[in-house]
C-alpha cells in the first residue's frame, strides 16, 4: 500500500504544468513597431531584414509568467526556442507591416474569388457549380 501523506507532500512541493501550456515568446511593444520572434536559421534573419526588419539590440523581458513557472523569464531577445535553436526579436514599422498585410490578404482574396466564381458548363466537361465560404 502506498503512503498517501507522502505523496501528497511531493505533489504539493512542484506545480505541475499541464503538457498543453507552452511558453509562448512575448515581448514589449514599442509603438508604432510590430515585433516578432524570428528563429535563427540560415538565410532567415537576413531575409526578414531584406524585408524591412531591424533587430531589437535592447535587452528587454521576454516570457509570459502566466503560462509557465517564473523561471522560465529571462532579459533577453534572443531566447532559446528548443532543439538547440535560438531567436531573435526582430521589428518593422507598423506602416510596412500594414502594406505587407494588405498583399497577402489580396493573395487569398483573389484565391477565395476564384474558388466562389459559377463556372459554366463547357462542350468537353459536364461541371457546373457554385463554391460559398461562410
Amino acid at each position: 500500500m502506498v503512503d498517501q501523506t507522502k505523496e501528497n507532500k511531493v505533489e504539493n512541493k512542484r506545480k505541475r504544468v499541464p503538457l498543453s501550456t507552452r511558453n509562448v515568446l512575448i515581448a514589449p511593444q514599442k509603438p508604432g513597431f510590430v515585433r516578432r520572434f524570428v528563429n535563427d536559421e540560415p538565410d532567415r534573419i537576413q531575409m526578414f531584414k531584406d524585408a524591412g526588419y531591424t533587430v531589437v539590440d535592447e535587452n528587454l523581458p521576454v516570457g509570459d509568467p502566466k503560462l509557465g513557472q517564473a523561471s522560465n523569464l529571462g532579459r533577453m531577445t534572443n531566447p532559446s526556442v528548443g532543439g538547440g535553436k535560438k531567436a531573435v526579436l526582430m521589428e518593422i514599422s507598423q506602416e510596412y507591416y500594414d502594406e505587407d498585410q494588405a498583399v497577402k490578404a489580396a493573395k487569398i482574396k483573389k484565391v477565395e474569388d476564384e474558388m466562389k466564381r459559377n463556372t459554366k458548363p463547357s462542350a468537353d466537361a459536364e461541371m457546373y457549380g457554385k463554391v460559398s465560404i461562410s
